[in-house]
């Protein structure tokens, strides 16, 4: 397996001006590019997969976690949380939680979850009733990155300093489930890839970890990320499957690839599949048409599974009924992976 391309590393000093303390990344897949938060340039800037960099929108105080959900962009700045329209940068969300420092942020489509660095609180965010509330009053810890595991009850919760841990919490009660302690010193990003690994971003020693939940006595792997520097609050890019790393030490950004290939398909793939129309309404047909009966998964851009079945030979594909977005569609017996976008 082919497990570590990098793709884009972000060192020339031209590149980094363009960054002026990189704390979160988080990939966009309807646009396909990456918002990056600036703590000492007060600002969101996005990047292009051509490498280009611009402004995004400004926020104050200075914005640390991003989370995308639906077509807005939500920031953690200062005490509250701050939500931005994807299409137009305009604030379409603010809402103050009483925080003293909102650090890290995730969410499982419906709610968003937000940690309080300094008051060691987890807050919950109602964002269609614009209200909240205290999911976890005492974490017994400094709590930073924090990620939702897809199609359970799990948050995982990154925590700073020595040794430090990462605690399970459920989602609906925020009853500690369970916790892992590392080798890891300060632990800033964690996120969740392609292959169901938990990923870890820690400033001691600069590294990006891979370790599996739920196992007694998990191996932590070093995936041997070129050029890390304070490495702070990671996403996963589902679409491209490459781990976004905001360097806070050398103002770079880090994309990393990984293959997200487990097993050996039945035949080479001769034809590249496109799914058409892209963008779509609701159906698109597979061309070059299927010569038999496929088998498949249906990802949303945050990995999540939303469906799935047997797509037969020359029929087509309704996502009509999700919500607008790009999905990915997996076809298990070859591992060939469509994007395509809902309107």
């Amino acid at each position: 397996m082919r497990l570590a391309i990098i793709l884009f590393l972000l060192t020339a000093a031209a590149v980094r001006a363009q960054y002026n303390g990189p704390e979160s990344v988080e990939y966009d897949p309807v646009g396909d590019r990456y918002f990056v938060s600036n703590t000492t340039g007060s600002v969101i800037k996005v990047r292009s997969q051509s490498g280009t960099v611009s402004d995004f929108v400004a926020v104050s105080p200075a914005p640390y976690g991003l989370e995308i959900m639906g077509d807005v962009l939500f920031a953690c700045s200062g005490g509250s949380v701050k939500g931005y329209s994807l299409n137009d940068a305009s604030l379409v969300f603010n809402r103050s939680l009483g925080g003293t420092f909102l650090n890290g942020i995730a969410t499982d489509g419906t709610y968003l979850y937000v940690t309080d660095f300094s008051a060691t609180r987890i807050y919950k965010v109602d964002v269609a009733g614009n209200s909240h509330t205290t999911l976890v009053a005492n974490t017994s810890g400094t709590p930073n990155g924090i990620v939702h595991v897809p199609g359970t009850d799990l948050l995982l919760v990154a925590f700073w300093g020595s040794n430090a841990a990462v605690k399970a919490y459920d989602r609906n009660s925020g009853a500690n489930l369970g916790s892992v302690s590392t080798t890891l010193t300060n632990i800033d990003g964690i996120t969740i890839d392609c292959l169901g690994r938990v990923l870890l971003a820690s400033w001691s020693p600069d590294r990006i970890t891979a370790f599996e939940w739920g196992i007694i006595s998990p191996t932590f792997t070093d995936l041997l990320v070129p050029g890390l520097n304070n490495p702070a609050d990671i996403d996963f890019d589902f679409v491209n499957d490459r781990i976004c790393i905001p360097n806070s030490g050398s103002n770079t950004v880090t994309l990393f690839d990984i293959s997200c290939n487990t097993g050996v398909t039945e035949a080479p793939v001769v034809e590249l599949l496109r799914a058409i129309p892209n963008p779509t309404a609701g159906v698109v047909r597979i061309e070059p048409p299927l010569s038999r009966d496929e088998a498949y998964i249906l990802l949303d851009g945050r990995g999540l599974l939303v469906g799935g079945g047997t797509i037969r030979c020359g029929a087509l594909l309704d996502i009509g009924r999700l919500p607008s977005g790009a999905y990915t569609i997996e076809f298990t017996r070859t591992g060939q992976r469509l994007r395509v976008v809902k309107e």
